[in-house]
C-alpha cells in the first residue's frame, strides 16, 4: 500500500475519533487512553520499538497503556 491510501484508510477508520493522526507507514500504532492517538510506521519493527516505548514509559496523560499496532495492509 502506497503511504497516501494508508493514511486515507486511517483517516476512514479513525477519522473522526482521532485527536490527531500522524506518520506515513502501513503500520498504525493507536493509542486508546484519554485521547485516541494513531501513528502511522513504515515496518512493523518501528512500529513495535514505538509500541514498547510508550507501554513502558506512557503515551501522556491518563495513559491506560491500551496500545495496538493494526496492519492497515490487511483487510
Amino acid at each position: 500500500m502506497t503511504n497516501e491510501a494508508c493514511r486515507e484508510k486511517a483517516q476512514r477508520r479513525w477519522g473522526k475519533k482521532a485527536v490527531w493522526i500522524q506518520g506515513d507507514g502501513q503500520y498504525a500504532l493507536v493509542a486508546h487512553c484519554r485521547a485516541l492517538t494513531v501513528t502511522l510506521w513504515p515496518t512493523m519493527a518501528e512500529a513495535h520499538k514505538q509500541k514498547e516505548f510508550i507501554d513502558k514509559m506512557a503515551c501522556g496523560g491518563y495513559c491506560t497503556t491500551n496500545h495496538e499496532i493494526i496492519d492497515l495492509g490487511i483487510n
